[in-house]
């Protein structure tokens, strides 16, 4: 089989994408064109991600089930151990003994992705494999993927947190509407970096059902989880309870001690760096006025 080899500029980090010569990844992957990049010696590479047209042998028997739970993939989802390495299966069509395949070393910076004849198709179940590989390496760069909705003005990145549902691309909305000068730069999975002594908040490839793929930065000015309430209310969290906000909307594999420690220390960096709150709010224009002047107050 004939390679060609892509790099990504995410984060400031690189993805390395090796497939076969005659697949595009421009109709593939679209999502990730505004990341295509030359190689740059300067940069980390986070992962990299192989494309295999061959069939990756798992021993379902020598190995550990680790999770059967995913709201994308629901019961198509299947997350294994085996002694060298992580293997994330995914179900396709009606067959149950037909799987995609992610086998990843343990510190998933090297990922191999079997898919078959992937043609030129766009395929969610691959931007997602890189996903979850990028996610997790990046974690040894200081750099963390974020279930959050992200504004941007000519200065700072504020971010929105909270369970499905609660509300986060709406809060971003009411910014939008009604603060002047904002933009959205990811309403999914933007990529948070600690870099020296201040903190970055990136575009990504990856923006839920949002298209806003943009590759941009900002330095962040705010974490703020979001709760429904009759009433808006705003509250600064620290130390534990700063905690117990941010980390519930982390990509980071919990059963890998080393990666789930290097969060944690990530997190606490972030507390120490910004401000994390807590908006108890509705949906309307105060809510959106409250936070802003809240996390610009000197």
């Amino acid at each position: 089989m004939i390679e060609k080899t892509l790099y990504y500029n995410i984060a400031d980090l690189q993805l390395e994408i090796t497939l076969p010569k005659e697949s595009d990844l421009s109709i593939i992957l679209p999502n990730f064109q505004p990341f295509l990049s030359d190689f740059i010696s300067d940069k980390p590479v986070s992962c990299r991600v192989y494309f295999s047209l061959v069939d990756l042998d798992f021993d379902r028997e020598n190995s550990t089930l680790l999770s059967d739970i995913s709201i994308i993939w629901g019961d198509r989802f299947t997350f294994h151990e085996t002694e060298d390495f992580y293997w994330t299966l995914i179900q396709y069509g009606s067959d149950p003994s037909k799987y995609w395949k992610m086998r990843s070393s343990k510190d998933f910076k090297l990922n191999t992705i079997y898919c078959g004849n992937i043609g030129d198709k766009k395929n969610n179940f691959i931007s997602w494999y890189c996903m979850v590989a990028f996610a997790q390496s990046a974690l040894l760069h200081k750099c963390i993927l974020i279930h959050a909705s992200v504004v941007t003005n000519d200065k700072f990145g504020y971010a929105f947190l909270g369970k499905s549902g609660t509300g986060k691309s709406t809060h971003s909305r009411l910014w939008l509407a009604y603060l002047q000068g904002f933009n959205l730069l990811n309403d999914d999975n933007p990529a948070i970096r600690v870099t020296n002594d201040s903190i970055l908040i990136y575009g990504t490839p990856w923006s839920g059902k949002t298209p806003c793929y943009i590759n941009d930065v900002r330095p962040l000015k705010g974490l703020v989880r979001l709760k429904q309430a009759p009433y808006n209310l705003f509250e600064i969290r620290k130390n534990k309870d700063a905690l117990l906000a941010l980390l519930p909307s982390c990509s980071a594999i919990r059963w890998n001690k080393n990666l789930y420690s290097t969060l944690v220390n990530i997190l606490i960096d972030i507390i120490n760096l910004t401000t994390i709150a807590e908006l108890q709010c509705l949906p309307n224009e105060s809510a959106a006025k409250l936070c802003f002047n809240e996390l610009n107050k000197e």
